[in-house]
């Protein structure tokens, strides 16, 4: 389903709707001051990777953090429609499904999650390292897909995340935390 391919995704900073636990959906909106504030906070251990290629949603909250957290990357810059974020319903749904949620009946759910394997296979198709930046429900997705283990599915606003395939040929996922590279 993904090639076997180690990369780095970071979910889009904070925004009014992430603060508010909103329950709907959301807008093409714009980061807050936080989660500037999180980029930029995160921008150094970007800067530390070797990142050749960056591949990003086109929601403005994920564009501003990569124009942030990118500023220093002498990396390629491409936009990737399919990396936008799912609608409130289909990130319901998939929750409630859980790991079995590639077998959901929804069909919004299964399309959300064949457009995620087309964002992402289009990302790792670039010169890697490569650097997605996107949003929850991508890597919700991304982790139930790849049946990852021990890490957590539900991500936090700007935690960078290292995916890679272990020894064993299965997906690993490691936060990546300040000074823990």
């Amino acid at each position: 389903m993904f090639p076997k391919k180690e990369f780095y995704f970071i979910r889009h900073g904070q925004t009014d709707y992430n603060l508010l636990h909103a329950k709907v959906d959301h807008e093409d909106v714009s980061l807050n001051g936080t989660g500037v504030q999180q980029a930029l906070a995160v921008e150094g251990i970007i800067a530390t990777l070797p990142i050749r290629s960056v591949c990003y949603s086109p929601l403005k909250r994920a564009k501003e953090t990569k124009e942030i957290i990118s500023l220093r990357l002498l990396a390629s810059h491409f936009e990737i429609p399919e990396l936008g974020e799912c609608s409130m319903e289909v990130w319901n749904e998939m929750r409630s499904c859980g790991a079995n949620a590639h077998q959901s009946a929804h069909k919004s759910v299964r399309a959300f999650m064949q457009r995620t394997v087309s964002g992402v296979n289009q990302a790792l198709s670039r010169d890697g390292p490569i650097l997605i930046v996107a949003h929850g429900g991508i890597h919700w997705t991304m982790c139930c897909l790849m049946s990852v283990v021990d890490h957590e599915w539900t991500i936090a606003n700007c935690l960078p995340v290292h995916f890679f395939p272990g020894s064993d040929g299965e997906w690993k996922a490691n936060k990546i935390l300040g000074n823990s590279l």
